[in-house]
């Protein structure tokens, strides 16, 4: 062998060792954020509902009724995610900002939000933009929200007119986000405004019967499917589709992991099935595992959680995406938010990788991933939960002004997104920092039951468990 051959050898072989996994283009990367979590001057029904006291980590905390000034200073943020080697940007439109009674749409906000859009643009960044995250106008909710048939009808009406006056600087849509989360939280568990509380029966469905609850999640579906079909008769270029949560539900026994079929069934499929066809991608937002033992949802004492309570597991994702590719063969699938809860910064870069990990392998064996997500740039408001859980690349110092300061993870984030590429050294030297913190306290803002969130995080420590994607 001759010095140049051997000299092409040792660089493909010494590439191959450095490259863990790809994402060549045209996949991207980039960064989610919505309005009701970080949008100041917003009157809604998050804050009606933090002042009365039912947000935890709320009234402790400097200014909590600023978020995080993205009305007043969006541009913060965006500046962030740019560096950051974001090629997408998903924010969203506050439904009650631009529509504070029925009917009357306000053209300052909407000029507002066009300017955003076009700053995001002017940043090289496509715009994602969100119609409904989690958040309703106060008029909406009062008429009881979802749990009305009326409100499919308002929801169509202000998405026509957004899709109408923003069209232009928007490159994708989604429709809902989390639907099948905000329906049972906000109608069922008491947990979200309005606080509804129904029985289980709101939950169930027998072939053409359907509990209330149930009913609020296929009247969000509906209203999909109208808004797919109006939007691609106007324009057939449009590209629309929602952000389903998708959790592994499973459980440590025999008895908990058919007990997870049922909540797998309702919060994961039902929603995605009844908007077939109705999709031009597949939006799946992944956390995690949900372990799941006498009917509910526990702690596992010997699993690792990011500080909002959520299991790290990175091989359900990879489950979800195989199976998202069955059940929808062809259908693009972007991953439109996974993030993880640390404000000590341990975790988060193995959580990325580990979870970019899981995508790789999903995508050499054909399931059509297109893009990823970091859910997010900067620390915010966790709905209910309020200010404890840290999703950000940034922490923010709510003393001093929202003054942001990259986390590690930050730069992890960026040499990834501009590279397209996992190293094997980025992926060893993230996993070392948590095995090395093994058995070391760290903030945990989730009580007991495994879902009330606290104003102040208690301690728990780093587990030990080797959660890997393998």
């Amino acid at each position: 062998m001759n010095a140049l051959a051997a000299a092409a050898l040792a660089a493909a072989l010494s590439a191959s060792a450095r490259a863990q996994a790809r994402f060549d283009p045209p996949f991207f990367f980039g960064a989610a954020v919505a309005p009701a979590q970080t949008e100041d001057g917003l009157d809604d029904i998050w804050k009606a509902w933090a002042d009365a006291g039912r947000a935890a980590a709320y009234k402790n905390q400097v200014e909590p009724q600023r978020r995080l000034d993205a009305w007043s200073r969006p541009e913060v943020d965006m500046d962030w995610a740019a560096r950051a080697g974001a090629q997408v940007y998903r924010t969203g439109v506050d439904w009650g900002r631009v529509e504070p009674e029925r009917g009357r749409f306000d053209a300052a906000a909407i000029a507002r939000y066009r300017k955003i859009l076009r700053m995001i643009r002017a940043r090289r960044m496509k715009v994602m933009l969100t119609l409904m995250h989690h958040s309703v106008p106060k008029w909406v909710q009062a008429q009881g929200g979802w749990l009305n048939p009326r409100t499919e009808d308002d929801y169509l009406d202000f998405a026509e007119r957004m899709m109408t006056d923003l069209g232009p600087e928007v490159d994708s849509w989604i429709t809902f986000n989390e639907p099948a989360v905000f329906a049972p939280l906000a109608y069922a568990d008491g947990l979200w405004p309005p606080g509804g509380r129904a029985g289980a029966l709101s939950l169930a469905w027998l072939g053409p019967w359907r509990g209330s609850v149930v009913r609020s999640i296929d009247r969000m579906a509906e209203a999909n499917n109208r808004l797919y079909d109006w939007a691609h008769a106007r324009d057939p270029r449009v590209r629309m589709g929602a952000a389903n949560n998708m959790a592994f539900y499973t459980g440590k026994t025999l008895l908990g992991r058919l007990e997870a079929r049922a909540p797998d069934a309702l919060l994961n499929w039902r929603f995605p099935e009844r908007t077939r066809g109705k999709a031009d991608f597949f939006g799946i937002n992944y956390y995690g595992a949900e372990w799941i033992d006498g009917g509910r949802l526990v702690i596992e004492p010997d699993e690792e959680y990011s500080e909002a309570g959520r299991a790290v597991y990175p091989r359900g994702l990879y489950v979800l995406l195989k199976e998202i590719s069955r059940r929808f063969p062809g259908l693009p699938i972007v991953v439109t938010e996974n993030g993880i809860a640390d404000s000590t910064d341990v975790l988060r870069p193995a959580y990325l990788i580990e979870h970019l990990q899981a995508i790789a392998r999903a995508r050499a064996e054909g399931a059509p991933v297109a893009g990823y997500l970091w859910w997010t740039i900067s620390d915010n408001m966790e709905w209910a939960d309020g200010y404890c859980p840290k999703f950000g690349l940034l922490s923010v110092d709510r003393a001093h002004g929202l003054r942001r300061t990259p986390r590690p993870s930050f730069f992890l984030f960026r040499d990834i997104a501009r590279s397209h590429e996992v190293t094997a050294a980025q992926r060893s030297a993230a996993w070392s920092a948590v095995a090395a913190a093994a058995g070391r306290p760290r903030p945990f803002c989730r009580a007991a039951d495994a879902q009330t969130g606290l104003d102040a995080p208690i301690s728990r420590p780093f587990s030990s468990t080797d959660w890997r994607f393998r």
